[in-house]
């Protein structure tokens, strides 16, 4: 069955994501999504225990074979409380990456203009949180492939550093080849190819 937070998340992938942008050089917002629900590889589950649901899914995130999952509720928490949470979980669960998304945080905020430029609009008559779960190794190789072709020069350097640098920085937590001046080094190197 699908859910009316799954059958949003699909129109905006459709008519958003899936879009060649202007910002991004004719490039799509994300060029994974439209595989990915074709492929039958995203779980949306909509949650009405949605901290215990959100660890669950975590937990097992493995056996479902999928790139994706949301998990998504009507009951929204703080933005605070949300943020503290899924940072918990990817403490938690270092393989994975956990992102939230909030209605009192969005990519207005973030300065991310390429997602809000657009005549979509919602068809949930109720405002509803996510918190996306993905493999961690499969987020960062694709984002890197993005970025080798400038996809990332659109990005603020703050959501930069949030959305790529960070992730990065989690995957290659312990690597000790790499000290944190050489890092950050390449950080930079590669915001100013961007």
């Amino acid at each position: 069955m699908v859910t009316a937070i799954e059958q949003d998340l699909r129109s905006w992938c459709r008519e958003v994501l899936e879009v060649p942008n202007d910002y991004l050089k004719g490039m799509l917002p994300c060029p994974y999504a439209r595989k990915a629900w074709r492929d039958n590889k995203v779980l949306v589950i909509e949650s009405s225990k949605f901290e215990e649901d959100v660890a669950r899914y975590c937990q097992d995130f493995y056996e479902f074979d999928k790139e994706l999952i949301v998990v998504g509720t009507y009951d929204i928490p703080d933005l605070e409380d949300l943020t503290e949470f899924t940072e918990g979980l990817n403490a938690q669960y270092p393989s994975l990456h956990c992102m939230q998304f909030h209605p009192d945080y969005g990519a207005d905020d973030a300065e991310l203009d390429f997602l809000t430029d657009n005549d979509w609009e919602s068809s949930s008559p109720y405002e509803y949180c996510m918190v996306f779960i993905q493999d961690l190794r499969l987020v960062v190789a694709a984002s890197d492939r993005l970025e080798a072709l400038g996809y990332y020069s659109a990005y603020p350097r703050d959501e930069y550093e949030e959305l790529v640098v960070n992730r990065k920085r989690r995957l290659d937590y312990g690597n000790e080849a790499s000290s944190n001046e050489e890092r950050q080094g390449q950080e930079d190197d590669a915001w100013r190819q961007g």
